[in-house]
């Protein structure tokens, strides 16, 4: 079945069925949804970033035809908490950061940290959702969050994409023509969902540990997640990317990437062999791709560095 989403100019997305939900489009004399209201809140944070963290302003880019826009999205975590990006798992790593101002041939890379946490369900929504899946054993596209919309659009990883998605446009209409989405966890997998529905508009993808719909466990004790995991990708064949894993993730076992594993241009490195350790407050093996460790590692065998001289 496909669930491929279709985001529309007039703000708008579509689902496989024809549901339309409005996103970000409230005027001002309309109450503000909680998306508006949590994006208010979290995209005062997101800015254009050095190697070392530091923020600095947009319009110090010129010449935007040689820019690599490499645009990093944190992961997520319960559908009910607002997700910050300046601290712990949810800061721009240094894997990531390195790159500010690295060259690729005759292009210069520049780090957009995008802080995208806003919630998604209520807890009353997700129930919903979920007593819903039970009775038919599928994701029920048909029904309604109580503004109308589509329910299942409003779950969290969905509303990141929208975030993500909408961030892209505006890039796109400044004149960055050459952007590379980055991201760990949620935000790796929600950018590999965007490459499989909009192959012509992102260059590629580097996805950290990417993965949604909680941990291994989860998905197996509640199958319905399994299925959030995977709504909304369009055709896999557009992916082009490049994933790094490790086999003591938590949330995502080997067996997880099986739908990609005859892709062409998506490469898998498995990080089960480095002699980097595992932090707690980075997730702990899920997280081993934000260590400085990992960075130090990149440094050396440049796999990130090589896939972006692949692509320009």
């Amino acid at each position: 079945m496909s669930w491929a989403l279709t985001f529309k100019s007039d703000g708008t997305v579509v689902d496989s069925q024809g549901n339309v939900s409005q996103i970000n489009k409230n005027d001002n004399n309309e109450i503000l949804s909680q998306f508006d209201k949590d994006l208010e809140r979290i995209s005062k944070d997101s800015s254009f970033i050095d190697k070392d963290g530091k923020v600095y302003s947009e319009k110090l880019i010129s010449n935007k035809s040689n820019i690599i826009l490499m645009i990093y999205t944190h992961g997520a975590s319960n559908d009910q908490t607002i997700d910050k990006c300046l601290s712990g798992w949810a800061k721009v790593p240094s894997v990531i950061r390195n790159f500010h101002n690295q060259k690729i041939k005759s292009h210069t890379v520049k780090i957009y940290r995008l802080c995208s946490g806003v919630r998604g369900w209520t807890q009353n929504e997700q129930d919903r959702m979920w007593k819903a899946h039970e009775k038919l054993g599928k994701i029920d596209e048909d029904l309604k969050a109580s503004d109308g919309s589509s329910l299942i659009s409003k779950q969290k990883q969905n509303q990141k994409l929208i975030v993500i998605k909408n961030t892209l446009d505006e890039f796109t209409k400044k004149g960055f023509n050459n952007i590379i989405l980055a991201g760990h966890s949620s935000g790796g997998w929600q950018s590999l969902k965007l490459k499989s529905l909009y192959p012509k508009l992102i260059d590629g993808v580097i996805g950290l540990n990417p993965g949604a719909g909680g941990s291994v466990q989860n998905r197996k004790d509640w199958p319905w997640w399994e299925d959030i995991r995977y709504y909304g990708f369009g055709d896999f064949k557009n992916l082009n990317a490049l994933i790094i894993t490790h086999d003591k993730d938590h949330f995502n076992s080997s067996k997880d990437y099986s739908k990609f594993s005859e892709l062409k241009f998506l490469k898998k490195i498995n990080l089960s062999n480095s002699d980097c350790k595992p932090e707690s407050f980075l997730g702990n093996y899920h997280g081993i791709t934000l260590t400085n460790c990992y960075a130090e590692t990149e440094l050396k065998n440049n796999n990130i560095k090589n896939y972006l001289e692949s692509l320009f």
